[in-house]
């Protein structure tokens, strides 16, 4: 099971709902480390002449890498998706199921079969997993199951949309949260 798994084929269904912002952890970091590079180069200028050798090259490269990471971080730091109709962060998971059990997990899935479904996922990781993802308050979520076909997984079902109960469900079963 991973936890910060969002399929890009499971956001297309929704795709005219759901916006990328930049993760606030991601902006917080990038503030702090401008912050830190800004704040290197007044301690530079104040050093006095005899004791700015070796000490102002090591605040300036400390400036200018914390600068540089800064800017990196606001370019390719982390996305967070989100519901637009609600304003809600939207989380994925993966679940790996019994492998060549694929058909009766979109069985159980489709008939809400939860014991049956319980039964198929599986700790172990198997050539069938099952996608999901869910805003955080559970108004929006879809499902896709996938096999292995060897070197990565492809699509056995279609996009699957839940109901909040289904989600309420599936999370129980996995004992996950949103």
């Amino acid at each position: 099971m991973t936890n910060s798994f969002i399929s890009p084929t499971l956001l297309m269904g929704e795709k005219q709902n759901i916006s990328i912002r930049k993760s606030k952890k991601s902006l917080i970091f990038a503030i702090i480390l401008l912050l830190i590079g800004i704040i290197c180069i007044p301690i530079i200028m104040m050093l006095p002449l005899e004791t700015k050798g070796s000490l102002s090259v090591f605040l300036a490269v400390i400036s200018g890498t914390a600068i540089i990471f800064a800017i990196l971080q606001v370019c390719f730091g982390g996305k967070t998706y989100i519901y637009n109709p609600t304003n809600s962060q939207i989380q994925g998971r993966a679940f790996f199921c019994t492998s060549g059990k694929g058909q009766e997990v979109i069985h159980a899935i489709q008939t809400e079969n939860w014991v049956l479904l319980q039964k198929l996922i599986t700790p172990n990781e198997s050539s069938v997993k099952l996608e999901l993802i869910a805003s955080k308050d559970k108004q929006m979520a879809c499902c896709q199951i996938l096999t292995f076909i060897p070197y990565s997984f492809e699509p056995l079902s279609d996009v699957l949309p839940l109901s909040p109960e289904a989600i309420a469900e599936i999370l129980k079963i996995t004992g996950t949260k949103i």
